[in-house]
């Protein structure tokens, strides 16, 4: 991307699109069954017959839209439809609850909602009476909604090149500092908080990240990380800028969408480049013996001489000489179930530094970087062939990063939000005088420039998936149970979320009573059946309006004594969560190997993670 090439906001960015690119097969989607393509004269027929539909249904600049949709071609003609309008984009998570997205609709007070189709509508349906919203439009035929795409496509006239001019003459009054779109951040700290970013935000990362990667080397994306997140919406307008066409579908389904796609780039989160490790050791594991040793010994050589590589030394002649097999006996098998991807755009959580390893010793190029909502995203990237393994990489160019006397990243520059929707308060809270912005992020630099992260000053947990967890909401919610006395939030860069349980004896005992349980102690108590079905219902009860991600999966049962722990609680009966991690680092690595729930001892008691027996 190029300084000259004109783009200064995302409505130029659609049009250097139209004046550099023709693709028959633009975008595509799997849509059950029926692979749907859209041709680039057909998705900018669309987008332009959309705008039309907007402008004249009352809509002004300004106005609040949500789309409400899974990843499908028809996101994005929403969302330049909307942008060309000079309307505000509200992008909105499937997977959120129907309380999070009444929320969310009512604190944007959006006037229209471009949705998917019936799962959505449904959702929908029963928020309406509390929204004021006047217009919903469908991206399919949905019985009970009067306005669908195909219908205002079908209906739109041609649009010739005079009407074309003046829609880019219209669309290209937008400017730099115009609000393009409020993104909602998952409510790591209580409540959601609207992000505002404008055209100039995004289009100042857009630039600085593709500065740092390769062009003209992928022709074909995949598009399987959420579009509400701001990485993947920012990745997708990169793919529009550099003319790589994009395919749309679910993670879930990447085994079936890779050979009908063939794609040589895919943004993810580092849950999915875990899965694709974990599947590869399962084969291995199912191998002979013999075969099963020297597969893993090839990996291992070859994982080692790109360490060496990466760290500027030199691997050992063993490494060196059994790594090439690994290249011809292993790693060509990865490549074919892959079917051809090149490179790996990981974002959104911390990546192991051993999963990267794997992935570039098999050949595989893995970007990653760092950034939040509030940066659009990215503040720091890793340079293509210049990556630092274990750190995310340099500033972009234009960004300024510093650490606080606390440690705290701030950061500053062109890439920075404009504040949060309507909440000029916790706007305040984040910002320096002088427009340093505060991440909540804990990190170091070294010499080179290299950002490191370290920990986090928020009380949030980042799944492996990429999700954000408010701990205190899901622990003050679990604590309105009779029988739950304290619950402790655990799952940081893990696949799912589980708790550390501090029960009510005095309650669980009244439960024994009940079922007539006899009992040698109470921690034989916890772990009764019925003793163990009641927690698990009252789980499932209280956690009903958290979204599927956020709901604890698995606990274990704490001791009371645990809590008067000087180290571990503060004063204030505050927990510090870097010492109940490494504290309890043992039973929380047993919690996520088995789905029974366990006691961990008295602390007279465990003096070590061996000395205690599940």
């Amino acid at each position: 991307m190029q300084p000259n090439d004109g783009v200064a906001t995302l409505n130029h960015l659609f049009f250097y699109h139209l004046d550099h690119y023709r693709f028959d097969r633009l975008l595509s989607f799997q849509n059950r069954g029926e692979l749907m393509v859209w041709s680039t004269e057909r998705f900018s027929h669309a987008v332009f017959a959309l705008r039309q539909f907007l402008l004249g249904s009352g809509l002004a600049p300004g106005d609040r839209v949500a789309v409400f949709s899974e990843n499908r071609p028809e996101w994005h003609i929403a969302d330049f439809a909307l942008l060309l309008s000079r309307l505000v984009v509200v992008p909105v998570y499937n997977t959120l609850s129907p309380s999070q997205i009444a929320y969310l609709l009512r604190h944007s007070g959006c006037r229209a909602a471009i949705i998917a189709g019936t799962p959505q509508w449904e959702i929908l349906r029963s928020l309406l009476l509390e929204l004021e919203m006047e217009t919903i439009i469908a991206m399919e035929e949905t019985p009970g909604v009067p306005t669908s795409l195909p219908r205002i496509v079908a209906e739109a006239p041609a649009f010739d090149e005079p009407a074309v001019r003046r829609i880019r003459a219209e669309s290209l009054a937008a400017e730099p500092h115009d609000l393009a779109t409020i993104v909602y951040t998952s409510g790591t700290t209580g409540t959601p908080k609207g992000v505002m970013l404008s055209h100039g935000n995004i289009v100042a990362d857009l630039r600085g990240g593709l500065a740092r990667v390769p062009t003209n080397t992928a022709h074909q994306a995949l598009s399987v990380l959420p579009l509400p997140h701001v990485l993947e919406r920012t990745l997708s307008y990169g793919y529009f800028h550099e003319g790589v066409c994009i395919a749309y579908g679910d993670p879930h389904d990447l085994k079936e969408l890779l050979p009908i796609h063939r794609p040589d780039i895919i943004g993810v989160v580092p849950r999915i480049l875990e899965k694709v490790k974990e599947a590869v050791e399962a084969q291995i594991a199912q191998l002979v013996p013999h075969r099963r040793a020297i597969a893993g010994k090839l990996i291992e050589a070859a994982v080692a001489r790109k360490r060496a590589e990466m760290g500027g030394q030199a691997a050992s002649l063993s490494h060196r000489l059994l790594a090439p097999l690994a290249h011809v006996l292993v790693f060509p098998k990865v490549h074919r179930q892959l079917w051809g991807l090149k490179y790996f755009v990981s974002g959104g959580a911390w990546l192991n530094p051993d999963v990267e390893l794997f992935f570039r010793a098999a050949g595989f190029d893995v970007l990653q970087g760092y950034g939040m909502t509030e940066t659009s995203p990215v503040i720091t990237l890793n340079e293509y062939t210049q990556e630092k393994i274990g750190s995310v990489g340099r500033p972009l160019d234009g960004v300024e990063v510093r650490i606080g006397e606390d440690g705290e990243i701030l950061t500053r520059g062109p890439h920075v939000m404009l504040g949060y929707y309507k909440d000029e308060a916790a706007t305040r809270q984040v910002f320096e005088a002088d427009g340093w912005l505060h991440t909540g992020d804990l990190g170091s630099v070294d010499a080179d420039g290299y950002l490191t992260i370290t920990g986090r000053r928020k009380e949030i947990l980042v799944l492996s998936n990429g999700k954000n967890v408010a701990c205190a909401p899901l622990e003050h919610a679990l604590q309105r149970s009779l029988y739950i006395q304290q619950a402790l939030i655990v799952g940081d860069g893990r696949k799912f979320v589980s708790a550390l349980i501090v029960a009510h004896p005095e309650n669980v005992a009244r439960v024994a009573t009940r079922h007539g349980l006899a009992f040698s102690s109470y921690d034989e108590l916890l772990l009764a059946p019925p003793v163990v079905a009641l927690f698990r219902e009252e789980l499932a009860s209280l956690q009903a309006e958290f979204s599927s991600f956020e709901r604890v999966k698995r606990f274990c049962f704490l001791n009371e004594e645990a809590l008067l722990d000087t180290e571990l609680v503060t004063p204030t009966q505050k927990v510090r969560r870097s010492v109940l991690e490494r504290k309890y680092a043992e039973w929380i690595r047993q919690m996520y190997q088995q789905e029974d729930p366990l006691v961990i001892p008295r602390p007279e008691q465990a003096v070590s993670a061996g000395s205690y027996k599940t």
